[in-house]
């Protein structure tokens, strides 16, 4: 009888788990669909995770382009990006033309050794 017991235990927290996991697919797709960046003026380009709980996003507001900071602390506006960035509409392997500006990626790294040369070398 005990065996029956225990049987049913594992049983019913089997069935919660999966019933847990089939939930949170089922939100996340509703949640992913109510809070689609494209439909409003915000959208976000790209983000960069630097560290565990801390991230860097490149947001497009209108036509303005900005570098935000985001962590458990908050939200911080980094500087405001001069530059075309808009990458949805180009196929992965064409080119950027000269005029564009920079890639994220190398505006990103120009940007951070600026901060560290005025924190005084510190990482």
């Amino acid at each position: 009888m005990e065996d029956l017991t225990l049987f049913r235990s594992v049983l019913t927290v089997g069935a919660v788990l999966v019933l847990a996991w089939w939930c949170s697919r089922f939100l996340g797709k509703q949640w992913a669909v109510k809070t689609s960046p494209a439909s409003g003026h915000i959208r976000l380009l790209e983000q960069l995770q630097v560290g565990q709980d801390r991230r860097i996003l490149l947001l497009k507001v209108g036509e303005e382009h900005y570098l935000v900071g985001v962590s458990q602390a908050g939200i911080q506006l980094l500087s405001k990006v001069e530059g075309a960035f808009d990458k949805a509409d180009e196929p992965e392997n064409a080119k950027l033309p000269a005029n564009t500006g920079l890639p994220f990626s190398d505006f990103l790294r120009e940007h951070l050794e600026e901060l560290r040369e005025r924190m005084g070398g510190k990482p």
